[in-house]
């Protein structure tokens, strides 16, 4: 099943293009009610590879094998990020593999003098022990752009790239420095903690139990944020925003401060039809946890209008 949401080239249009995304949304719904006999199985496990240990965390097709979807968290961040919508990309027959990143959930290897493009050829290393030859690529916030690194470098790996909450081309709406205390600052309590997401992350219409459990659940590896943030001050915007040539996704919150949607605006008026564009209401930079079956229903039938 295919679908296009095309942006519309004056911001006033956008009211059309949203009611019409609102119907194909409401469809989707009907598709999951459909999914819900289906049951999935989630593994973790480490990988062994020539220059590394990496773990991972898999979620499995209910029959069948199912084409490879590798996900990339945020940064510094851990595979719980797609906790909610890992098992219903399985639930719709993919094989999802996430990936905690050097220095997390025991992954192993250098973090001194990161590059964007060792972060790529990890993600090329993983596919490469699960035996694929290619796969959908998807990025969460700093994922996204490794993600569009991985595309950029090996477009013939790359089936589609999925960018979920892709900021990188215009500042946050956020203050300095807010996002970062909270990622990189254990030492803060509860109230701190929930104070800082509800500003950087989650949308105000977002539950205070959606908030609560992600900074209960809330892990810390300073070392791997502060590398990858290495390796992206020191990598062109220029040279992987792109995210290759192939047929790509972005989808975003609507409420969100860190990734603002003007985000997207720059990118479907440089890529046009190449991108399709999935605005999730009610929703800020955790989109996949606030709005987790609204954000598989825009992520499925991209993925399957992009087969192997």
């Amino acid at each position: 099943m295919a679908y296009s949401v095309s942006l519309a080239s004056q911001k006033g249009d956008w009211t059309d293009m949203w009611i019409e995304w609102k119907k194909h949304l409401a469809g989707q719904m009907v598709f999951f009610l459909l999914l819900s006999c289906y049951s999935v199985g989630q593994e973790s496990r480490l990988i062994e590879l020539e220059h590394a240990r990496l773990n991972v965390v898999e979620w499995f097709p209910a029959a069948g094998n199912g084409e490879l979807v590798i996900a990339l968290p945020g940064s510094g961040g851990d595979h719980s990020r797609y906790k909610r919508i890992a098992p219903l990309i399985a639930d719709g027959g993919y094989h999802i593999v996430v990936v905690n990143q050097r220095g997390v959930m025991g992954s192993s290897n250098n973090l001194n003098n990161l590059s964007m493009q060792d972060l790529a050829d990890d993600v090329i290393a993983v596919s490469q022990a699960f035996g694929a030859e290619k796969f959908h690529m998807m990025g969460w916030a700093f994922g996204n752009r490794t993600s569009r690194m991985v595309a950029t470098l090996y477009p013939d790996r790359i089936s589609s790239l999925t960018l979920i909450a892709a900021g990188g081309l215009v500042p946050a709406l956020t203050e300095p420095g807010e996002l970062g205390e909270l990622l990189g600052n254990s030492k803060l309590s509860e109230a701190e903690k929930i104070k800082l997401a509800r500003q950087t992350l989650f949308s105000s219409a977002t539950g205070d139990e959606v908030v609560l459990d992600y900074v209960t659940n809330l892990k810390y590896w300073p070392e791997a944020r502060a590398a990858q943030r290495f390796a992206n001050q020191n990598t062109p915007v220029e040279f992987w925003s792109a995210g290759g040539s192939g047929p790509m996704l972005m989808v975003m919150g609507e409420d969100d401060l860190t990734a603002p949607l003007e985000n997207a605006y720059i990118m479907k008026a440089e890529h046009g039809d190449r991108l399709s564009l999935a605005v999730i209401s009610g929703a800020g930079h955790a989109v996949g946890l606030e709005k987790p079956k609204e954000t598989v229903a825009a992520i499925l039938p991209f993925l399957k209008s992009h087969p192997f």
